[in-house]
């Protein structure tokens, strides 16, 4: 892993097939991308959600979801043409509105600054996308950390996610407040720290994890936090959410540059003097 940590469990990605279920509906033949020659049983165009991809299993064509003890997730298309993002539990993973997932991804690393041949700490993989545009920006290598295997299981019929495969990329299956720990100290130029909502997953947005993120990035290097918007108030400044970010950076150590409103994430720097694991 070029030396960025010690001793993880590593993901071996498979790139796999599968097509979009308004392409399906509009051109049944295109089954033969599948490797399909004739429809398999039971196949009905009319029976086939726009907003799901499918793929060939086990020589019947299903719907890409996943059901298990964590709940219920789906690769799911916004509208023809789109990427997909995840469906969570009934939640969108990705600003679907006024953007796109793949547009949002390039949003954020510009915001994190990224320059050709610096490593990328990306903290929860999800589909990938961050990781498409942070090698599309010339990282040499990126370390990724994605806590569901069934969401890892699901990119690899993603077509918008094959990139995952790539040899510039190391991809972990682990909870990263566990994996972070391995990390090894000022290892990485940048962080692009995407998670999931505070409710669902409030440990990502601890002082103890900002204080991971601190060690394992270098002096001068640059964190983008992804928070959204959540309890703002029109003329009143941010919600309590994003306040409690910014408070627990600066605490960890961080100078905050501010808050980037297109990549909606808190943007902050570790200062190039500062000893390596931060504040006390």
């Amino acid at each position: 892993m070029e030396h960025a940590a010690d001793a993880v469990e590593l993901y071996r990605f498979e790139p796999r097939r599968s097509i979009e279920g308004w392409r399906l509906i509009r051109e049944p033949r295109l089954l033969k991308q599948l490797g399909v020659e004739e429809p398999p049983g039971r196949f009905e165009p009319g029976e086939i959600d726009p907003t799901s991809l499918y793929a060939l299993i086990d020589g019947s064509l299903r719907r890409l979801e996943v059901r298990g003890i964590d709940g219920y997730v789906r690769l799911y298309i916004p509208r023809p043409g789109v990427p997909p993002t995840l469906l969570l539990n009934g939640l969108v993973m990705h600003r679907v509105k006024e953007s796109n997932p793949l547009d949002d991804a390039y949003a954020k690393v510009r915001a994190a600054r990224l320059r050709r041949g610096m490593r990328i700490l990306d903290v929860c993989t999800g589909l990938g996308y961050t990781v498409r545009a942070e090698l599309d920006a010339g990282a040499s290598h990126v370390v990724t950390i994605e806590v569901s295997e069934a969401v890892l299981l699901l990119a690899q019929y993603n077509p918008y996610s094959h990139h995952l495969a790539d040899p510039r990329v190391t991809l972990i299956l682990g909870d990263a407040t566990r994996v972070i720990r391995k990390l090894r100290d000022g290892y990485f130029h940048r962080v692009i720290h995407d998670p999931p909502r505070f409710n669902v997953a409030g440990d990502l947005y601890s002082l103890d994890f900002y204080r991971e993120l601190f060690r394992v990035l270098r002096p001068g290097g640059i964190l983008f936090h992804y928070t959204g918007e959540p309890m703002r108030r029109r003329g009143r400044g941010h919600g309590p959410i994003v306040r409690g970010v910014i408070e627990r950076l600066r605490r960890a150590g961080f100078h905050v540059l501010g808050y980037d409103e297109r990549a909606l994430g808190v943007v902050a720097r570790k200062p190039r003097q500062a000893p390596v694991s931060g504040n006390p």
